[in-house]
């Protein structure tokens, strides 16, 4: 303890002794009442409930308190208070008391009791007897005497103001003290009138406060999960596209966690507020990510940089900022990452400012990036020792970087070279894109060049015409990243995220055929194929181990211009693929290394993947990778979910748990209900033809206008795909067909706000309980009857018009 602290406790305790000298005089009831009282307390001290964001608890027997103060003398109120804290102290405790502990805490609910007896006699006065509010007062006085002493420890702990602390911590549940004081002062009421016994009804009264607030707090709790679920899933979006920039830049990866606890340590120095500590340390993961759009040869390239290169390599800020500031982050990433190559004295890029107009952020991430990279093997140098890079900062300060951030870093990198190193040793592993699989004599895999063959793809010297491809492919994979993050937190399946990857892959990489398979135990499971050649491979899923997709998935390495003729899902009578095509395939690893499935691309062409199109491959791979993870993991809550995540309508589950309750409530009243189940005609047209984001827009607006249809006691559901399912409650058959004409006509708005061309029209089916069931999955499964009589009506109408509108035309011709 700080000698404050001390000198706190030593003055509480004195505070206790001097205030008991205000409690003599004789008892007010007598002592089996008093006894009583005392069960009572320490019988509920034992019903505690956690704080909020904190390690405390706080027990909800003080309504006897209160009660002792309203009925007894200031002794036996104190004593009661004190037995009160000791059984807190030493019952259900997570973390043991120390002697010192429960003293501090046992003196402080000694004067704070004795302070709420002198404020009750003294209100009860003022107030002409008024039991509630000078109870009310005296719960008040008695909350903050006991929160205050606490309050100033933690603020001198965590060097913040004490009335920002107690505000922080302690006055959302001030309410609750006063609840306590009503229901005090109704169990004081209830004894006068008719004995004091009954004042142990308190004891349920408190009991059912008690429960309450538990399941107030399992929800909050539960709030509090999903925003720490929420935060992890965002910095784990982060770190994926950290891993993107390291598949271009192998350099990367240490940096990268170096830079990061180096800004963090020496944010909490400075006092950064939390917002700017977030945006520092994501900016700190991402302040490079615009070097997707500079060319690799650029970047790796083991000499100084010519002119044209360095005006190239600028670019990176700019482009590392266009493309986060389309994520559109809650605190301020953007302007961290352009500015952090901008210098004190304004010589920097890409806008020159000066001094203090550089971001905070950026001044902290341009020493440490500096130094970190002096400190760091390079393409073009060697490592310098620590000390030569700090010394060399040190030279720049005033010039490049800030004087004061520069002292501030001077003074701990010993100590924040060390936090670094641990980082870097439980951090995520570095991308091994070192592994490559040549063609070779194993079985399936290809074979290898000839010794001291350079590859096709990977000339010694880049002229200019291939640089500037260079920059256009570049640019091309920084549009394919971002298009491939804004898939995730969308409502598409797996097999939705894999068409949609494929069809920003088809630009990007020339290809055949293309498939993405998911790992299920020990076989790969088809989520998506595609290309002009999709043919020549079969559905069927693949043993892990076998051809070159189950290899992959096995070992998590790459194939690069494999033999695609060796999948065990080719069709040996296809003449599409030979053994001299080419196959590219990359796993899709989780954030953990684990891998979830593979990528495969095959092209007819002999050794038709470049090295390039490897690098774009994993990019895309790691960006469909984290988007399939969450897919699956909202697949796996779903099914507990109690709506729908895409409309908010209920789910099947609820629905069937809501016919349940309806069935309960006709047989108990003899009614009748009447539930229907729709589809959407065509919807599969504006999937195919429109996007898979059209589709769900058009569910979203149709949930929209069916709920505007609703009445009393009728409900909703999406219970699947383009499927909807109602029920009305005390209707039969002929109004239900009513309803339908109105979510018919409401199906037809919706279309026609999302100016949707296509022929999308409601087919029902009705089933009426109890005539055509009197269970849930009886009463559903003749609803869905009736609506594929009527689909098939439909299409079979459909399918005459079409004909006689062809003869007609055929008559014309």
């Amino acid at each position: 303890m700080t000698f404050r602290v001390k000198a706190l406790v030593c003055l509480v305790v004195a505070g206790a002794v001097a205030s008991l000298s205000l409690t003599s005089g004789h008892a007010s009831v007598e002592w089996v009442h008093f006894i009583v009282y005392l069960l009572a307390i320490l019988l509920s001290s034992g019903m505690k409930v956690a704080l909020p964001k904190t390690e405390s608890t706080v027990s909800v027997n003080f309504p006897f308190i209160l009660l002792g103060i309203l009925q007894m003398s200031p002794l036996q109120a104190v004593i009661l208070a004190v037995s009160s804290v000791v059984a807190q102290c030493r019952f259900r405790v997570v973390k043991p008391f120390t002697l010192v502990q429960i003293l501090f805490n046992v003196a402080s609910v000694t004067t704070a009791t004795v302070l709420a007896c002198l404020t009750y006699t003294g209100c009860l006065k003022l107030l002409n007897g008024e039991v509630t509010p000078a109870l009310a007062v005296a719960s008040t006085v008695l909350f903050v005497a006991t929160s205050a002493p606490v309050t100033l420890i933690l603020a001198w702990d965590s060097h913040t103001s004490p009335l920002t602390k107690w505000r922080q911590e302690y006055l959302w549940y001030t309410p609750f003290y006063l609840v306590g004081a009503v229901i005090a002062a109704s169990a004081n009421f209830i004894g006068d009138r008719y004995g004091w016994l009954t004042s142990l009804l308190l004891i349920p009264m408190v009991y059912i406060v008690y429960r309450a607030y538990c399941a107030q707090m399992a929800i909050v709790r539960d709030r509090e999960r999903h925003a720490l679920e929420t935060e992890a899933l965002h910095l784990r979006t982060i770190e994926a596209l950290a891993m993107a920039v390291e598949a271009k830049d192998l350099g990367t990866h240490r940096h990268l966690m170096r830079v990061r606890v180096y800004v963090t340590e020496l944010g909490k120095v400075m006092g950064l507020d939390k917002p700017l500590m977030q945006a520092l340390t994501s900016a700190a993961f991402l302040h490079d990510i615009g070097k997707l759009a500079v060319p690799e040869h650029i970047i790796n390239k083991p000499g100084k940089l010519t002119p044209e290169e360095f005006e190239k390599m600028k670019i990176h800020p700019v482009v590392g900022a266009d493309i986060l500031e389309r994520i559109n982050f809650p605190y301020p990433v953007v302007p961290i990452v352009r500015g952090h190559h901008e210098a004190w004295d304004g010589s920097g890029y890409p806008d020159g400012l000066k001094g203090e107009e550089i971001p905070i952020g950026a001044r902290i991430l341009t020493a440490v990036d500096c130094f970190d990279a002096l400190a760091s093997d390079r393409p073009y140098r060697k490592a310098m020792p620590l000390d030569e890079a700090m010394a060399f900062v040190k030279k720049r300060a005033g010039i490049q970087f800030d004087p004061a951030i520069v002292r501030l870093l001077e003074a701990r990198y010993p100590q924040l070279e060390e936090l670094a190193r641990q980082e870097i040793d439980r951090g995520m592993k570095p991308l091994k894109t070192d592994l490559f699989i040549e063609r070779g004599a194993a079985p399936g895999n290809g074979f290898e060049p000839e010794p001291g063959k350079a590859p096709a793809s990977a000339p010694e010297s880049a002229p200019p015409a291939a640089a500037l491809e260079g920059v256009a492919a570049a640019a091309h994979e920084a549009k394919l990243l971002f298009e491939l993050s804004g898939l995730l937190g969308t409502s598409l399946t797996a097999r939705e995220l894999s068409a949609m990857a494929a069809r920003f892959l088809q630009p990007l990489i020339p290809h055949d055929s293309l498939a993405v398979y998911r790992k299920q135990e020990d076989s790969m499971v088809l989520l998506h194929s595609g290309g002009r050649f999709a043919e020549a491979f079969s559905g069927e899923p693949i043993p892990v181990g076998e051809g070159l997709s189950g290899w992959v998935a096995e070992t998590g390495r790459t194939i690069f211009n494999g033999n695609p003729a060796v999948e065990p899902v080719f069709r040996r009578d296809s003449t599409l693929f030979t053994n001299n095509s080419s196959a590219l395939s990359v796993p899709l690893l989780d954030l953990r290394g684990a891998v979830l499935g593979a990528l495969t691309l095959c092209s007819s062409g002999d050794a038709a993947f470049s090295r390039d199109h490897l690098r774009a491959l994993q990019a895309a791979g790691f960006g469909l990778a984290l988007a399939l993870e969450d897919a699956f993991r909202v697949r796996a809550r779903g099914a507990d979910a109690a709506s729908d995540p895409l409309t908010g309508l209920m789910n099947a589950r609820q629905f069937y748990a809501r016919v349940d309750a309806e069935i309960a409530k006709a047989q108990a009243s003899a009614q009748s209900f009447a539930l229907a189940v729709c589809d959407l005609n065509s919807f599969k047209s504006v999937n195919d033809r429109c996007g898979h984001f059209a589709g769900d827009a058009l569910l979203r607006g149709m949930a929209r206008e069916f709920c505007r249809c609703l009445g009393d006691g009728e409900a909703l559901a999406r219970t699947a795909g383009d499927e909807f399912a109602f029920l009305y409650s005390g209707v039969e058959s002929s109004p239900a067909e009513i309803r339908l004409q109105a979510l018919k006509q409401a199906a037809h708005r919706a279309c026609m706000e999302l100016e949707i061309e296509f022929d999308v029209s409601l087919c029902a089916g009705i089933a009426v309980y109890p005539r055509d069931g009197s269970a849930a999955e009886e009463l559903l499964s003749a609803a869905q009857r009736r609506l594929i009589q009527r689909k098939h009506l439909f299409y079979e109408e459909r399918r005459k018009a079409e004909a006689h509108s062809a003869l007609e035309g055929s008559y014309t011709l």
